[in-house]
């Protein structure tokens, strides 16, 4: 007689097992769920927003990575007998953006496209996945488009080209706007690697820290070191030895009115204080340009410094729940570089056009030609 071995499993683990043989997405939200994150057994192995399970230095990477000879974790994206016609490396959807979308899927309101959208709002400027293999600023001679054989339908861009599913080769963690917390006496943010290749694009120099240096591996042509410079300035390791890098800038050293100093080797993330340049710089900003993410970033509104320069006024961080539910917050969105609703992705702009507003931040009206 053939002996029957039974398996036990929690509530939601088997739940999850029977969605994902259905065909179905599994969502979790952090915002909404009454499980107990924390719990290994359950749907927290992966999406815990405290960092429990698998690790990546200080960043939680869930199922993408931490895989044994033994792991159940190749199924939520693999399926041997089940996958989609047409369909690559036998993923659940018919393209890798379908595939991704299986769990991040922003149409409703939770994620990063489809979000903006899912609030009433128009997309003015973002990636466009599975749709373009032009890149802005891709031509290093011109500073104009260039055409890139990517990883998407037809060479298109798509998000293996920037994220690594696997978690190999991720740049360092950092700390980002971004927070999937809903616990009102604990709103922190993450410090994660947002699973970014080192090498986006497939291109051939490893970019170990998220910065200027990154976003230039596709965007060429926007390089301060080329010799007809077509870009604002910016801090890259073609301009200095140690450029600042998202985790590293130097920023103002408190919130609101500030008439004081910078302090060096801050975040972007989870403030405003690091988009306002004071005049005359500070010595901790002294040989460094602006790095890309700070004048391209999540819309917001920053401030701005006075006539001379030399003071400050910070429009506060606030970001009280995620993906755009409340009006009030500031950044309102924190799904940047997907989308954003600002002309270019620049962090004050309209929808069709940036407005000198955004140049007043580091340029006081008193040093203008």
């Amino acid at each position: 007689m053939k002996r029957i071995r039974f398996v036990t499993c929690s509530f939601a683990l088997c739940m999850a097992i029977v969605l994902l043989g259905a065909g179905t997405a599994v969502a979790y939200d952090e915002s909404t769920s009454t499980l107990p994150a924390m719990t290994e057994e359950n749907c927290g192995r992966c999406h815990n927003p405290f960092g429990f399970g698998i690790f990546h230095g200080a960043s939680a990477i869930g199922v993408h990575g931490g895989y044994t000879a033994t792991s159940y974790k190749c199924k939520a994206c693999h399926s041997v007998h089940a996958a989609s016609a047409g369909g690559q490396q036998l993923l659940a959807g018919v393209t890798v953006k379908a595939s991704c979308e299986t769990c991040h899927d922003g149409t409703g309101g939770g994620g990063v496209y489809g979000t903006i959208a899912a609030r009433g709002l128009t997309v003015a400027s973002d990636h466009s996945v599975e749709s373009t293999n032009v890149v802005p600023g891709g031509n290093a001679s011109t500073g104009g488009s260039a055409t890139m054989v990517l990883g998407g339908l037809n060479g298109t861009l798509t998000c293996t080209d920037c994220h690594t599913p696997h978690a190999s080769s991720m740049v360092a963690a950092f700390q980002g706007d971004r927070y999937r917390i809903a616990n009102s006496t604990t709103r922190l943010p993450q410090v994660k690697s947002r699973l970014l290749k080192q090498r986006p694009g497939g291109v051939t120099t490893a970019v170990a820290e998220y910065g200027s240096d990154w976003c230039l591996a596709c965007h060429k042509g926007r390089s301060s070191a080329l010799s007809t410079v077509h870009n604002h300035p910016a801090d890259s390791k073609a301009t200095t030895s140690v450029p600042f890098v998202y985790d590293r800038v130097a920023r103002l050293d408190v919130a609101g009115s500030w008439t004081g100093t910078t302090v060096a080797g801050q975040t972007l993330g989870f403030n405003n204080q690091g988009y306002l340049m004071p005049y005359p710089r500070t010595p901790q900003q002294a040989g460094h340009a602006p790095i890309c993410q700070q004048c391209h970033e999540d819309a917001r509104s920053l401030g701005s410094l006075s006539t001379t320069g030399t003071q400050a006024l910070v429009t506060p961080f606030l970001v009280t729940r995620p993906d755009g539910v409340e009006t009030s917050s500031n950044p309102r969105f924190q799904n940047f570089p997907h989308e954003t609703t600002n002309y270019r992705m620049l962090v004050e702009a309209g929808t069709t056009s940036y407005n000198d507003d955004l140049c007043l931040n580091c340029h006081p009206t008193s040093q203008l030609p």
